[in-house]
C-alpha cells in the first residue's frame, strides 16, 4: 500500500493500486521524458553541439519555453532567463522533464486531509504530501546515485539472499547512473535511515541521504528498467507495529537516524547515538543561540527569509551538504509551521540558497555565515568561526582561479550576446571558445584603438584636455594555452601601419647601407626623417624615441603625434631583453605612456638629440603567470604600472582539442582588414561624453563602496578603470556609427550619439578591468598599503561592510531594512544606497509608496562588485 502524484504539481496524493502503478509506468510520456532527459544531460555533459541543437528545435522545448516566460512574473526574470546560456536552458527543461513524471511516495499508505489555496483564490482539500501528514507503511526506499554500472549494485544484491528476502522493487533511476531498491523495513534496526543506512552497508554503498524524508518522492521508471518486482507484497504490505512506533515521530519532523550504523564482522550491525555536530559544536544549540532573542513568527512575516539565511549559513558550515542542511532546517519549529500551513518548499529554499551562495562565489574568494550566526557560533563554543576552522579568510579583493574561470565564460556569454550590434566582434573571436572572447576583444580593441590615433575624446578629469586613446595590454596564459590568436589579429588589424612602416623602414636601410659603403672622407648622407611605427620589443630607446618624435602627421592644422606599437608573444623575452641596459629599458615610459605624459633625455652621444617629447606608446604582449610575475611584483607595485595595465586572462584548455577547421575563411580576414583601413584614417574629437558621463557615476558608486569597506587597495585598482572603459569600447562604438562618419579629404570623421547598447560593452569592458585587477593585483595592492600601516605602527581592520549589509538585505525590501542592514544614519543616506544599487542593476524598484504602504524594492540576483 502506497501512495502516488501524476506529477509533482497536483495538489493531492492517491492510493495507488496495481493498474494505477502499471498504467503510469507504461504511459508513452514516462519512456519520452526518461530518454529525452538523459539525452539532454548527455549533449551538455558532452558539450556536443550538434545534438544541444537537435533537442533546441525539439517542438516539445518550445513549448517548455513559452511556458517558461509566461510563468515569470517580473521583467527581470524573464530577462535574465533569456540571457541564460542555451546549455542552462536544455539542463533546466530535462529537469521540467524530471518533475512531469508520476511520483510514487512508497513509504506512506495515505496522508491526512488538509484544506489548500489554490492560485485563483479559491479553497481545495484532500490529502497533502506532507510530513505532518504521513502514515507509514513499512516499506523503505534506499537510492544508491552516481554509480558508474547500476547494474553491479544489482547483482550484489542477488548475491546476498537475507537481503533479497526483504525486497519487493528494484528498478534504475531516471538519471540512469542510480539504483533504486524498495524493502521491507526490520522495526529492529530502527526507523527508515537505520534501515537504509544498514541495508546499503551490507553492499558496501553509502545511501543518498535526502531519502531519509517518508515522504520522498519516487518518480516513475521505464517499463524495462524495473528488475524486479513482487507485486503480492508491493500493493499489499503493510507493517502495523512499525507505524505505531515510527509515524509519530515522522510526523513530528524526527526523520533523522535514531542510532548510528557500524558494520561488524559478521555483517550485522552496531549502535551508538548520533549528535548532529558541527566541528564537534551541537549544530542545534548555535542555532538556537542564533534566534535567542526571537524566532521567526507568522506576525514578523518573516520564515521564508530566515529559512534561507539559516541555509544559506548551514551550507557554509557544512559543507555545502544540501540533504543535512534541508533535514537541519525542516527540524526548525518555525519551520514545520510553514510547511504546515502551505506545504513550504524547504528543497528549493536550500537549492536557492546554494545559488546565491554559488553567485557570491564568483565575486569573493571566501564567504562567511551571516554575522548573527558568526555571533551565536563564538557564544556557544567560546571561540570564533576563524579559530575553529583555522582558516584564514582571504581579503575580498583576491579572487581565486575557479572564480575567474567562471566570470570567463559568463564575459564570453556577454559579449556573444552583444555580437549582433557589434558584428565584428564575431570575426575577432572565430575559432575560438567563449571564455577566450574576453582576451580576443582586448587584443583586438588595442590594435583598433592604436589605428584610431588621429582622435581623441574629453574625460571627466581635466576635460579641457583632449585625451587619445591609449592601451598597455598584457594577455596571461599557461605556455600552449592558444595565444596565437592574438597574432592572427596583429597581422589583420595591424596591417595599414605595417605597410605605411615599409617605406620608412626601407629608407633606414638604404641609409645605413650608404653609411657602411661610404669612405671615411667622403660626404655623408644625411639621415632621413621617416614614420616608422611598429617596434619589436628589442628595441634602443634612441631609436625608438627618435621613431616616436619623426611620426608627426598635420591632422586639422595641427601636429599629432602618432602611436607608436609594439607586439610580442613573450612577455618573459620582452622582460629580459628591456633589461640588458638602460639603453633598452622602457620602464619609465611604460608607466608615462599610459597618459602621454612627457619624457625627455639628454645624452652626450651624437645619437641622442637633446629634446622633450609625449611618450605616445600602445603595446600588446601575450604572456605566462610568471613573466607578469616579473613584470609586476611586490618590489615595484608602488610605481604605477599595475592600474595602468589591462591584464586579461586566458584559460586553460583543460585537455580539450580547439575546434577542427577544413575550410578557409577569407572573408573573416577581409572583413578585419577593411575595418582596419577605415579605422586607420579616422579623425577627429569622439562624440563619447555620454559614455564619459556613465563611466564617472559607475566609478563614483564603486569609490563609494571602498570607502564603506575602507579599502585604499580598491581605491587605488579603481582610478584608472573608466579610462579603459573607454579606450577599449571607442573602436567598436564608431563602427557601430559609422553611417553617420563622412570623408574629410584623406579622413573620415563626424559626430554620433551613443546609447545604452554602447553602455552596455563599456560598462562591461570597465567590469572586466576592474575584476582582473582584483584578481592579478588585489593581493598585492592590500599588501602594499597594510606595510604602509605597519611602517606608520598603525593598524587598521577591514571590513567589508558593503558586501554584508548587501548580504543582509531579505530579497525584499524597504527603505527602513537598508537602513537597519547597512547601518546608516538616516532615511536619506538610505535612499543615496538604493540609489546607488539601482544604476548598478543589483537591485529593482518592484512598488511604490502609496499613502501608508512603503515603497519596496527586490535583489535582481546581479553579482555585487
Amino acid at each position: 500500500m502506497f501512495t502516488y502524484q501524476k506529477d509533482t504539481k497536483s495538489l493531492f496524493v492517491a492510493e495507488c493500486g496495481k493498474k494505477d502503478f502499471w498504467r503510469e509506468i507504461r504511459k508513452s510520456s514516462t519512456a519520452f521524458n526518461i530518454d529525452t532527459r538523459r539525452a539532454i544531460l548527455h549533449a551538455v555533459e558532452a558539450n556536443d553541439e550538434e545534438a544541444m541543437q537537435k533537442w533546441v528545435e525539439h517542438t516539445d522545448f518550445q513549448k517548455f519555453m513559452l511556458k517558461t516566460i509566461r510563468e515569470l512574473k517580473t521583467k527581470t526574470g524573464k530577462e535574465k532567463w533569456q540571457k541564460k546560456p542555451l546549455d542552462k536552458k536544455l539542463l533546466a527543461w530535462a529537469e521540467d522533464l524530471k518533475k512531469s513524471l508520476t511520483a510514487f511516495q512508497f513509504c506512506c499508505y495515505q496522508f491526512d486531509e488538509a484544506t489548500v489555496k489554490t492560485k485563483d483564490g479559491k479553497t481545495k482539500k484532500g490529502p497533502r504530501r506532507v510530513l505532518k501528514g504521513c502514515h507509514l507503511n513499512g516499506l523503505v526506499m534506499l537510492d544508491i546515485d552516481h554509480v558508474d554500472d547500476p547494474m553491479e549494485v544489482w547483482e550484489k544484491l542477488q548475491k546476498c539472499e537475507a537481503l533479497m528476502a526483504r525486497v519487493v522493487l528494484v528498478h534504475i533511476t531516471s538519471s540512469g547512473h542510480g539504483i533504486r531498491i524498495i524493502f521491507i523495513a526490520d522495526r529492529q534496526i530502527g526507523n527508515l535511515a537505520d534501515n537504509q543506512i544498514s541495508f546499503a552497508a551490507v553492499l558496501g554503498y553509502s545511501p543518498d541521504q535526502s531519502c531519509i524524508d517518508a515522504t520522498r518522492n519516487s518518480f516513475a521508471p521505464k517499463e524495462d528498467e524495473i528488475l524486479f518486482i513482487d507485486e503480492e507484497r508491493l500493493f499489499t504490505y503493510y507493517d502495523e507495529e512499525f507505524d505505531k512506533e515510527y509515524t509519530p515521530m515522522y510526523r513530528d519532523k524526527k526523520t533523522q537516524p535514531c542510532v548510528k550504523q557500524k558494520p561488524t564482522e559478521s555483517g550485522q550491525v552496531g549502535i551508538e547515538s548520533v549528535p548532529v555536530t558541527w566541528r564537534g559544536y551541537d549544530i542545534q544549540s548555535i542555532i538556537d543561540a542564533r534566534f535567542a532573542e526571537k524566532l521567526p513568527c507568522a506576525t514578523d512575516s518573516n520564515r521564508h527569509k530566515e529559512s534561507l539565511k539559516l541555509a544559506t549559513d548551514l551550507l557554509l558550515m557544512l559543507d555545502g551538504d544540501k540533504a543535512l542542511v534541508q533535514r537541519i532546517v525542516e527540524a526548525q519549529t518555525w519551520v514545520q509551521e510553514i510547511i504546515d500551513e502551505r506545504n513550504e518548499n524547504v528543497t528549493q529554499t536550500v537549492e536557492s540558497a546554494a545559488s546565491c551562495i554559488a553567485e557570491k562565489e564568483k565575486k569573493y574568494t571566501n564567504c562567511l555565515p551571516s554575522k548573527a550566526m558568526l555571533a551565536a557560533i563564538q557564544e556557544v563554543t567560546g571561540k570564533t568561526y576563524q579559530e575553529i576552522t583555522t582558516a584564514q579568510t582571504q581579503k575580498a579583493v583576491t579572487l581565486k582561479d575557479d572564480d575567474m574561470s567562471r566570470w570567463l565564460w559568463d564575459w564570453g556569454e556577454q559579449i556573444e550576446a552583444l555580437m549582433p550590434e557589434y558584428p565584428l566582434l564575431r570575426d575577432i573571436c572565430k575559432g575560438l571558445k567563449r571564455n577566450q572572447y574576453p582576451a580576443a576583444m582586448f587584443v583586438a580593441g588595442g590594435l583598433l584603438m592604436t589605428l584610431m590615433t588621429r582622435c581623441t575624446y574629453r574625460f571627466y578629469h581635466r576635460p579641457e584636455e583632449l585625451r587619445r586613446l591609449n592601451n598597455s595590454t598584457l594577455i596571461i596564459g599557461d605556455p600552449a594555452s592558444g595565444k596565437s590568436f592574438a597574432t592572427r589579429l596583429f597581422k589583420l588589424l595591424a596591417s595599414p601601419i605595417v605597410a605605411a612602416d615599409k617605406v620608412g623602414k626601407e629608407a633606414i636601410n638604404a641609409y645605413r647601407e650608404q653609411m657602411r659603403t661610404k669612405g671615411a672622407n667622403k660626404e655623408k648622407p644625411k639621415k632621413p626623417k621617416v614614420v616608422v611605427r611598429v617596434h619589436p620589443a628589442r628595441t634602443s630607446n634612441a631609436q625608438f624615441i627618435q621613431d616616436m618624435v619623426n611620426s608627426v602627421e598635420n591632422v586639422d592644422g595641427e601636429d599629432m603625434q602618432l602611436h607608436m606599437l609594439t607586439f610580442d608573444t613573450e612577455l618573459d623575452n620582452t622582460v629580459s631583453v628591456q633589461k640588458g641596459g638602460s639603453w633598452i629599458d622602457k620602464f619609465s615610459m611604460e608607466l608615462k605612456a599610459f597618459h602621454n605624459e612627457e619624457d625627455g633625455q639628454a645624452y652626450s652621444n651624437n645619437d641622442s638629440i637633446l629634446q622633450d617629447f609625449i611618450v605616445t606608446w600602445n603595446f600588446i604582449y601575450t604572456g605566462t603567470p610568471i613573466a607578469l610575475k616579473k613584470k609586476v611584483n611586490e618590489q615595484n607595485f608602488g610605481s604605477g604600472l599595475a592600474t595602468r595595465l589591462t591584464c586579461i586572462p586566458l584559460p586553460a584548455t583543460n585537455f580539450e582539442m580547439m575546434s577542427r577547421e577544413s575550410t578557409v575563411d577569407y572573408d573573416s580576414d577581409n572583413r578585419l582588414k577593411e575595418w582596419a583601413e577605415k579605422l586607420d584614417k579616422m579623425k577627429g574629437e569622439l562624440t563619447v561624453q555620454k559614455i564619459v558621463d556613465e563611466l564617472y557615476d559607475w566609478t563614483a558608486r564603486r569609490m563609494a563602496d571602498a570607502a564603506e569597506n575602507d579599502s585604499k587597495a580598491d581605491e587605488m585598482l579603481l582610478k584608472r578603470c573608466a579610462y579603459h572603459g573607454l579606450n577599449f569600447s571607442a573602436p567598436f562604438i564608431v563602427m557601430r556609427h559609422w553611417d553617420k562618419m563622412h570623408q574629410d579629404g584623406n579622413y573620415w570623421c563626424g559626430e554620433f550619439e551613443t546609447d545604452e547598447v554602447d553602455w552596455k560593452l563599456a560598462e562591461l569592458i570597465v567590469n572586466i578591468q576592474y575584476a582582473c585587477q582584483r584578481h592579478y593585483f588585489g593581493a598585492m595592492a592590500e599588501a602594499y598599503f597594510d606595510n604602509k600601516l605597519k611602517d606608520a605602527n598603525v593598524n587598521v581592520q577591514r571590513k567589508q561592510k558593503t558586501f554584508e549589509g548587501f548580504e543582509r538585505l531579505p530579497e525584499e525590501f524597504t527603505i527602513e531594512d537598508v537602513v537597519r542592514c547597512f547601518n546608516l544614519g538616516s532615511a536619506a543616506s538610505a535612499r543615496k544606497k538604493v540609489t546607488r544599487l539601482c544604476r548598478d542593476h543589483l537591485i529593482e524598484k518592484i512598488s511604490e509608496e502609496k499613502g501608508g504602504q512603503k515603497a519596496l524594492f527586490q535583489k535582481t540576483g546581479s553579482i555585487m562588485l
